[in-house]
């Protein structure tokens, strides 16, 4: 299962592995929220050991994202998503759905398509809308849905064994067209509104402004040095920070060098962004708590 909503480096695939290393504790802090994928999983997994959770990010869109997601706005009863092209996304960049579901590898910056933009509209115009344009027709010989495909995720994977029969398209080919990531990206949005929110709080601060109530256990997935820009943001006065607390810290990076710091874990994880022509390179996740 993937957990919270599609993030630039979201911890949704070793979750699990992280969460092991929580106590029992009467509140439970994620409190560099990000894609919500921490916080997602401890409320579905680990609920009988907290009485609370707090989600908290300091981007206020991102959390009204998730706000609505829970809420059940992106259900497919209630939201059909257009097609956004990419003059469509880059003139809606303040808006955290289409910045995100429709962007390369959710960086918030880059049109999610290079290629076969218009093969995926036709696509995406027949999952959603029932729409069959002269591709669909003509190139797939595709016009209907069977009855038993209603969500959109019927659609989706349905339409993967139709692409499979087409001959003339070549592997690559294939793989590009099946690959509607968009939809596989609302999906995920729209499983998180089986969440239960009286036991859940969402805000949207600077982690120093956070109160954080006794018998607390806090995770922090901090921007990681010399990664990403995720704007002004210390290090050494996060770590001078979470070094003074009397609750447990606990912190994903890469590699913390402060001896304040104990390493608790490491996994390797496939680094989506650091691929090479000839492999993928591996990175190795690691875990890190304050002592307290």
């Amino acid at each position: 299962m993937n957990w919270g909503i599609p993030y630039m480096g979201s911890k949704s695939k070793i979750a699990p592995s992280i969460a092991m290393n929580f106590p029992k504790a009467d509140h439970f802090y994620d409190l560099f929220g990000g894609g919500f994928s921490i916080s997602h999983y401890m409320l579905v997994n680990k609920s009988k050991n907290y009485k609370h959770f707090h989600y908290n990010e300091i981007k206020a869109d991102i959390v009204e994202l998730v706000k609505q997601a829970i809420n059940g706005n992106f259900n497919y009863n209630k939201f059909k998503p257009k097609w956004i092209s990419r003059e469509d996304f880059f003139a809606n960049l303040d808006d955290a759905y289409t910045r995100i579901c429709w962007s390369f590898g959710n960086n918030q910056k880059n049109y999610l398509f290079g290629d076969c933009e218009q093969e995926k509209k036709s696509l995406h115009n027949a999952v959603v809308f029932n729409i069959f344009d002269s591709f669909m027709l003509n190139e797939l010989h595709f016009s209907k849905w069977p009855i038993t495909c209603k969500t959109i995720t019927d659609k989706r994977l349905y339409l993967k064994t139709v692409l499979r029969k087409i001959k003339r398209i070549d592997l690559q080919q294939l793989e590009r067209l099946e690959r509607l990531e968009q939809l596989q990206r609302l999906e995920r949005l729209e499983q998180l509104q089986q969440l239960e929110l009286p036991k859940l709080t969402l805000t949207s601060k600077d982690y120093r402004d956070v109160e954080i109530l006794p018998n607390s256990v806090v995770y922090c997935d901090i921007p990681y040095a010399g990664t990403a820009d995720y704007g002004e943001f210390s290090h050494k006065e996060f770590f001078d920070w979470a070094a003074t607390r009397d609750f447990p810290v606990y912190i994903s990076e890469y590699n913390v060098p402060d001896k304040r710091f104990k390493l608790l874990y490491d996994i390797e994880k496939r680094s989506m962004f650091s691929v090479s022509k000839d492999k993928t390179t591996i990175m190795t996740e690691k875990l890190y708590w304050n002592n307290k």
